[in-house]
C-alpha cells in the first residue's frame, strides 16, 4: 500500500514538473526581448561593480497595460537584475544577493535613463521605456 502511494506521489510530481517546464518554455518564447527593429538597441550599457567601465548587458522587456515596464538586465556572467518603471520613470530595482536594490539614484539625460543601483550602473534608452512600443 505504501509503495503504491509513493509511486502515485512521484508520478504526480513528475507530471507537474514536466507541465511547469513546458509552460516555462512556452512563456520564454513569448517573452519580449530586444526588438528586431533596427532602431531598438540589442543591449544596454551597464557596469556590475562600482568604478568598473561600462560594458554591455542583454535585456528583456515586460510591459503591462497600466504603464508599468520591467527591464531585466543580464550581465555577461549571467547575473540578472530587474529595473522597474512606471509611466516612464524609474521606481526601484529587484533585490539580489549583491544588494537590496534600494540604494538608487536616477536621472534622465539626453534620452537615456542613468540608473545606479547599489554599486551597479545602467544606461537605458528612453525609447525602451516609452509606452508606445
Amino acid at each position: 500500500m505504501k509503495t503504491s502511494i509513493l509511486i502515485c506521489i512521484c508520478a504526480a510530481f513528475s507530471l507537474g514538473t514536466a507541465a511547469t517546464r513546458a509552460a516555462d518554455v512556452e512563456q520564454q518564447g513569448k517573452s519580449s526581448g530586444p526588438s528586431t527593429d533596427t532602431n531598438t538597441p540589442k543591449s544596454i550599457a551597464c557596469a556590475q561593480e562600482r568604478g568598473e567601465a561600462l560594458g554591455q548587458c542583454t535585456y528583456r522587456i515586460k510591459r503591462n497595460d497600466k504603464g508599468k515596464v520591467t527591464i531585466t538586465a543580464v550581465f555577461a556572467n549571467g547575473f540578472k537584475r530587474k529595473l522597474f518603471f512606471k509611466d516612464g520613470k524609474f521606481l526601484k530595482a529587484s533585490v539580489t544577493m549583491s544588494g537590496v536594490g534600494t540604494n538608487t539614484d536616477w536621472s534622465l539625460k539626453d534620452g537615456t535613463h542613468m540608473i545606479r543601483v547599489d554599486g551597479q550602473r545602467y544606461e537605458v534608452p528612453d525609447s525602451l521605456i516609452a509606452a508606445d512600443q
